[in-house]
């Protein structure tokens, strides 16, 4: 290794890339060999030495940071292992010739049978696992022969039984009974003292919403309301990270949303108000039984091209112009916090990208992040910035990357902070610019 390139990693390995602990993607990095290992493990399909193939594949997948989502048991001719997906748990077994992983979701004797006919519809739009019955458990499983393995048919099979596996023990625990549910004992509870505060937070959150819209809710106005509703919902969902029932019909009513369908706005606002209206209503005994934390491997985003994040900024920030020119100010910065939430919720995009938006989070939800016991990015009754702070943020989800990513430039000095709005705007035309392209 000659000096030079000894330096550079050198100073590398001093950054510390930053790491959201917000959101429903993988709260860790990924392994800094990912691409290495799974080119390793390529090479050892071909050479037909199949378990060690596996090896390197299974530690491609390992995060950065933590190795817990991830238990591997490594011996000469099989290997076993234990992954974690949010309230799945998956067991998989090795051997030169099969590959079999199960997750077990529920004790068949304590589900309905509208749940069990769900099940054998279920099987119909899985590409690659199955449920099935065993005895009185139903799981969830795939085997593949090793005759002609390779990452990438190793991947997709175990990405889709682990997503779907958490998908229905969600979905049983928001519809039925969780006494159903085998292997849930490892999700974590949230602490009581800060569930009480998540819940008069949201209850804040959506008081503040409907004051900010008195007067406005006309149809002149739908669109505004529209942003309002939407980026309240995405910051719930983003920010208190509730799980079950309420995650569910968070994600129907944002998606539902955006459908093409008939129903006129005016009309899907109104299903959007009704909605937030059961959450203020909601007690805290309700609320509380919606959270827990656990570790996920996968993410249930699929990866997105730099270029569809910089069109959908560039389409938002159009709107914001159309606003400005008819002087509708009270939306703009609706829409400026807008933006981010939703790439968050409906992207899957890189971990430098996703750091530099959660930190425009941040900025807007400063008075959250204060009470989390974070650093205040943002003071509104002064309009004043923490620009060290947000600089250094910036470089940390920056610098980290730019070995790999030579044209990805640090643009903190770029920013204006003459108030929240000039902020954003600065901050998303930086956004658009970054150049994850390898060179």
């Amino acid at each position: 290794m000659n000096w030079l390139r000894y330096v550079k990693e050198l100073i590398f390995l001093k950054k510390s890339p930053e790491i959201p602990h917000y959101g429903r993607s993988i709260h860790a990095l990924p392994n800094p060999k990912e691409h290495e290992l799974f080119d390793l493990s390529a090479t050892a399909f071909r050479a037909n030495n199949i378990v060690l193939g596996y090896r390197y594949f299974l530690e491609s997948i390992q995060h950065a940071n933590s190795h817990e989502h991830l238990v591997l048991t490594i011996n000469d001719d099989t290997i076993s292992f234990k992954l974690y997906q949010g309230s799945a748990i998956l067991h998989g077994t090795i051997t030169a010739e099969h590959f079999h992983v199960t997750s077990q979701i529920a004790k068949a004797s304590n589900l309905h049978v509208a749940m069990k006919r769900r099940f054998l519809e279920r099987n119909f739009q899985l590409t690659y696992c199955r449920f099935r019955q065993k005895e009185d458990v139903i799981e969830l499983s795939i085997k593949l022969h090793n005759t002609t393995i390779t990452p990438q048919k190793i991947f997709f099979p175990l990405r889709e039984l682990a997503l779907n596996a958490d998908f229905e023990k969600e979905f049983i625990a928001s519809e039925f009974e969780e006494s159903a549910l085998l292997e849930y004992d490892h999700i974590h509870p949230i602490d009581p003292h800060r569930l009480h505060r998540l819940y008069e937070t949201m209850q804040e959150w959506i008081r503040t919403t409907k004051l900010s819209l008195i007067g406005l809710l006309s149809n002149d106005n739908k669109g505004m309301a529209s942003f309002s509703y939407l980026a309240l919902l995405l910051q719930i969902d983003y920010l208190l990270i509730p799980h079950k029932k309420m995650a569910k019909e968070i994600n129907e009513k944002i998606n539902t949303y955006f459908l093409e369908d008939e129903k006129l706005t005016t009309d899907k606002n109104s299903d959007l108000e009704s909605y937030l209206a059961e959450l203020e209503s909601m007690s805290f005994e309700a609320f509380s039984t919606q959270f827990y934390s656990s570790t996920t491997t996968f993410s249930p985003f699929e990866q997105a091209m730099h270029d569809d994040i910089a069109d959908f900024i560039d389409e938002s920030l159009s709107k914001v112009r159309w606003y400005k020119n008819n002087h509708a100010n009270y939306v703009i910065t609706t829409i400026y916090r807008y933006i981010a939430l939703y790439i968050l919720f409906n992207y899957g995009i890189h971990p430098s990208l996703r750091a530099l938006l959660h930190l425009h989070v941040q900025v807007y939800a400063s008075n959250f992040f204060a009470d989390e016991g974070a650093l205040k990015l943002y003071d509104s009754n002064t309009n004043t910035f923490e620009k060290k702070a947000i600089s250094n943020a910036i470089a940390a989800a920056i610098e980290p990357y730019q070995y790999r990513y030579k044209n990805l430039i640090n643009f903190a000095d770029q920013l204006n902070f003459s108030d929240l709005d000039h902020f954003s705007q600065s901050f998303y035309l930086q956004i658009q610019n970054l150049d994850y392209q390898e060179i």
